[in-house]
């Protein structure tokens, strides 16, 4: 027992050993990353500084200048060519900025080019140096101030030129200069950052012959303010950014192109930002790391070898615990402390249950909006307590899905007639009981679907769905799957459909067919019903009948309408025809299509004749927004009509509140016009009704002789139907 408990403790000290050894490594790796991150802000540093700088030292002699330009007897005696006067003016500004380190030269200069007074050497003036200083000569070309580094007579030095002006008159000019050297000490001084000037070597030979410096590469060192930047190693290129160990000291070195006014390179600045300190934090934390991670490791030998089991069976405990709530997380509803949706499968893929029932709360989201969802979720919980109790006799299992779902999962074997029987008294238990929440007392109704399968294979959820489904569909409370339903089938056709609709959509294949709506006395043809249909791949001419119910569900709809509405535009515009189109309340209250009406109405001359029918079977509801459209459309000249009347909320209040033009009797009434009485005396009725509010009437589906006639006899105004037309894709 004894050399086990040694060889489990050696076992486990050298599993720790790579656990510190990758803990070291994780901390060392974050350590560098903390340096990498310094040593990057330092470049960061390094990049941004020099702009500071240059911007303050810009802003000192912007701000001196400003100074002199304020006192109108500096500009006065500069007007007046009063040398004398402007010295004493001027110089007073000069050294109060000079000794703040602002400026170093300033010089007043005609707007003829020629230097009237340099203030740090009054005794040289009236010579033209604007051809040597191309920027002084753009400055006086534009009389716009202008700031560029530049290298004048003296250094190479930041330049802010300002135009002078009295009385919207130029007058000339002032150049304040400060030395490069300004801006070294800036950054020297607020940043710790040490620098360097370097000239291409050709160029300094050329103007200083007997020049000796350091020379890196091409370029020369022509200045500096430390002794570091003779240290550079021999290779030193001016590339970006780069560590350099001088001495015992870290640096960050990177380089700078300085450039005139005119993106021309003048030279390069060097920078150097000691990180020393930084280096030798991070080495100090090294050996830190280092002796806390032995400290740690004779820590660790210890508690192992004491208590080896005694952790093992902690670890054992607290992995259990861990499992346990993992798995509770996964398979429960956190509501209801359900099984959940994913328990259910994977005890039905373990062949515990032969059989599913789902049951959903009718109108569940109403209740929600009328209650708020506190109480909806009180009303759910209480519901999972009154299943409970009404299916303790039965071998159900009880599961919370998605929603306001539930599933009772059947584990014993019943025959199929015991298992109709259980699941009628389950819903009419359940229907018995009052659900009482924060004292409102709630009526709960649910429908049921339900699969039982004694095969393998079978898909109990997915068959009990779809059953589920049908119920609803059907406003049924319990449907079993069965075959026979064809459910299965029918998600497979609406599959198809959607996408052969957004095939069609992508390829283009809609086109409208018209069908003439003729006179009923003369037979004329007194306008055409746009008709959509799909142009198929292989030809075939598919008619809406087959898809503009899953384009209503696929929110393809739309599309549709768009399509519509372009086109019958433009056939307004191409023939002298009035035409109809189909619009849903979904159209009118869609704003997408309100706007390309509106547009397209406003735009062309045409609503005289277009006619809106309004689907009156959808039920027209929404009376101020359908009378507001009406209203709108009925400016341009456009006709309203309200299709398949005789149908769905048919209320003549509708029509007298709606003012509509026609009103097109619903087929189901007209194709049986000459054979039943009760048809003929609704017709009679709508007739009746309409040509009192002279409102005109229009028949569909006139398919024969004996119709036509009866039509004509009722007194219908217009005839539509495959007696006087069929549609076509072109009227005629």
């Amino acid at each position: 027992m004894h050399k086990i408990r040694i060889r489990a403790t050696l076992f486990a000290m050298g599993i720790v050993l790579l656990l510190v050894g990758y803990f070291v490594y994780s901390i060392l790796q974050d350590k560098k990353r903390v340096l990498d991150e310094k040593t990057q802000s330092h470049r960061e540093l390094l990049r941004n500084a020099y702009e500071l700088s240059v911007l303050d030292t810009e802003k000192g002699l912007n701000h001196f200048a400003c100074k002199m330009m304020a006192d109108h007897r500096i500009v006065d005696a500069f007007e007046a060519h009063d040398r004398d006067a402007l010295y004493a003016l001027a110089m007073p500004y000069f050294n109060d900025a000079h000794v703040r380190g602002d400026v170093d030269l300033t010089g007043f200069i005609h707007k003829d080019g020629f230097h009237f007074l340099r203030l740090t050497d009054p005794k040289k003036f009236g010579d033209n140096i604007t051809k040597q200083r191309p920027m002084l000569a753009k400055a006086i070309r534009t009389r716009e101030p202008l700031t560029s580094l530049d290298v004048t007579k003296y250094n190479l030095s930041l330049v802010s030129i300002i135009p002078v002006f009295k009385e919207e008159e130029f007058i000339g000019i002032i150049q304040v200069s400060a030395k490069i050297q300004r801006i070294q000490d800036r950054l020297n001084a607020h940043s710790a950052i040490r620098s360097a000037l370097a000239f291409d070597t050709k160029a300094l030979h050329q103007m200083l012959p007997n020049h000796q410096s350091k020379t890196y590469g091409s370029y020369s060192l022509i200045s500096s303010n430390d002794s570091l930047f003779e240290q550079l190693p021999a290779d030193y290129s001016f590339i970006d950014s780069l560590s350099y160990k001088i001495g015992n000291k870290t640096y960050i070195i990177a380089s700078r192109e300085l450039m005139t006014y005119a993106h021309k390179p003048l030279a390069k600045m060097i920078y150097a930002l000691d990180i020393t300190d930084d280096e030798l934090a991070y080495e100090k934390e090294i050996r830190n790391v280092l002796l806390i991670s032995l400290l740690l490791l004779s820590l660790l030998w210890i508690i192992l070898h004491i208590g080896f089991k005694a952790l093992i069976n902690r670890i054992r405990t607290l992995s259990s615990q861990i499992t346990q709530q993992l798995d509770d997380q996964l398979h429960m509803d956190s509501l209801t402390a359900l099984p959940n949706r994913k328990a259910l499968l994977e005890n039905i893929q373990q062949k515990k249950h032969i059989a599913v029932l789902l049951l959903n709360i009718n109108n569940f989201k109403e209740i929600n909006d009328l209650y708020g969802h506190e109480i909806g979720d009180k009303i759910l919980k209480e519901m999972a307590n009154s299943i409970q109790v009404i299916i303790e006799e039965y071998s159900l299992k009880l599961y919370k899905m998605h929603s306001d779902e539930y599933a009772l999962a059947l584990s014993e074997y019943i025959n199929v007639e015991q298992f109709d029987t259980m699941c009628q008294t389950i819903l009419t238990r359940l229907h018995a009981i009052n659900c009482e929440v924060d004292s409102i007392t709630i009526f709960i109704t649910f429908s049921m679907g339900a699969d039982i399968c004694f095969d393998k294979g079978c898909n109990l959820v997915g068959r009990a769905d779809m059953a589920l489904k049908t119920a609803k569909k059907k406003n049924l409370t319990f449907v079993k799957y069965h075959d026979s339903l064809h459910i299965k089938e029918e998600y497979q056709n609406n599959i198809l459909w959607s996408k052969k609709l957004k095939d069609a959509i992508n390829h283009n294949r809609f086109a409208l067919y018209f069908q003439g709506i003729h006179e009923a006395s003369t037979q004329r043809i007194f306008e055409y019903e746009a008709l959509i249909r799909i142009m198929d791949e292989d030809g075939t001419v598919i008619t809406p009948a087959s898809f503009l119910d899953i384009a209503k569900k696929s929110r393809l709809y739309s599309h549709i309408t768009e399509f519509v509405i372009r086109q019958i535009f433009k056939q307004l515009i191409a023939t002298p025809h009035r035409y109809s189109i189909n619009l849903s309340i979904d159209d009118i209250l869609d704003p997408k299509i309100q706007t390309l009406l509106y547009e397209l109405l406003a735009e062309n001359s045409v609503g005289d004749r277009l006619i809106f029918e309004l689907l009156e079977g959808e039920g027209i509801e929404n009376y101020q927004e359908v009378l507001a459209f009406i209203l709108r459309v009925k400016e341009y000249g456009c006709s309203i009509a309200i299709d398949d009347f005789g149908t769905g909320y048919s209320n003549f209040a509708h029509i007298m509140k709606l003012n509509v033009d026609f009103i097109k009797i619903d087929g189901s009434l007209i194709k049986r016009l000459d054979l039943d009485l009760s048809a003929q005396d609704i017709v009679r009725t709508i007739v009746e009704f309409a040509h009192r509010l002279n409102i005109k009437t229009v028949a569909e589906f006139v398919s024969t002789q004996d119709i036509y006639d009866e039509c004509i006899e009722l007194g219908i105004d217009y005839i539509q139907g495959y007696y006087l037309s069929k549609p076509k894709p072109m009227p005629l």
